[in-house]
């Protein structure tokens, strides 16, 4: 889905990259941000929603899938129970990722985000359209959710309130926007700008090595889509 197709704003949630390098076009607003979606680099290879290149990166002792393993692996039992009754047609991407551990392994997030997968197509704040929450802030500061809809296009979602079923526990006091954001096009584009921006961020603050090719050359497209808007 491209952002002019989705009913939400397009904006980027996300982690300052000021020590990378982007302190004018990233800098820190709280623990995440929202940034200008149209000055995000490209995807660097055509996305089929297989996640070939995920599997040729590193695993990690700890990443997005440590926290709720079998928690995951009945919610998305229960999910394609639930859609298939409600008529919801489930991408191939989605549980392509959602079932396979080594993906998961793959992937760190510098604020302990975890795999937190809803065991139903939620009722999205637009008509017609549902929400599938698939990632979870460790506090509770944000959720990401596939965006589906009846003609079975997808993108992916955030917002800091919580979509999910009356069963589910989650630590929702507290005011809550109900903004919802568009950030990424589909699943697979997400997951990948996830993973380079945590990457790229643990090399600048924690691991202090040069960060990876792949994200220097993310980090000099950001630097020149940005010097070119400001030079207009």
């Amino acid at each position: 889905m491209r952002p002019e197709e989705s009913p939400f704003l397009a904006c980027w949630w996300g982690s300052s990259l000021e020590k990378a390098g982007l302190a004018d076009v990233r800098a820190r607003a709280s623990t995440y941000g929202r940034y200008d979606f149209h000055l995000l680099p490209s995807v660097p290879f055509e996305p089929r929603g297989d996640f070939s290149w995920l599997l040729a990166e590193p695993e990690r002792d700890f990443h997005i899938g440590s926290e709720k393993p079998d928690e995951n692996v009945g919610a998305l039992k229960s999910l394609k129970q639930s859609a298939q009754a409600d008529g919801w047609a489930l991408p191939m991407s989605l549980l392509t990722f959602m079932s396979s551990p080594e993906l998961h392994a793959r992937i760190r997030s510098n604020t302990d985000c975890f795999l937190d997968l809803c065991p139903a197509v939620i009722p999205a704040p637009v008509q017609g359209g549902g929400l599938i929450r698939f990632l979870a802030d460790s506090q509770g500061c944000l959720f990401w959710y596939l965006y589906l809809t009846r003609a079975g296009d997808h993108a992916v979602v955030a917002s800091d309130s919580f979509f999910g079923t009356k069963e589910e526990e989650w630590d929702d006091e507290g005011a809550r926007s109900q903004d919802v954001a568009f950030v990424a096009e589909s699943l697979e584009v997400f997951i990948w700008r996830f993973w380079l921006e945590n990457e790229i961020w643990r090399a600048a603050h924690y691991d202090k090595v040069p960060v990876e090719q792949s994200g220097k050359a993310y980090i000099a497209e950001y630097r020149r889509k940005a010097d070119a808007l400001g030079a207009a």
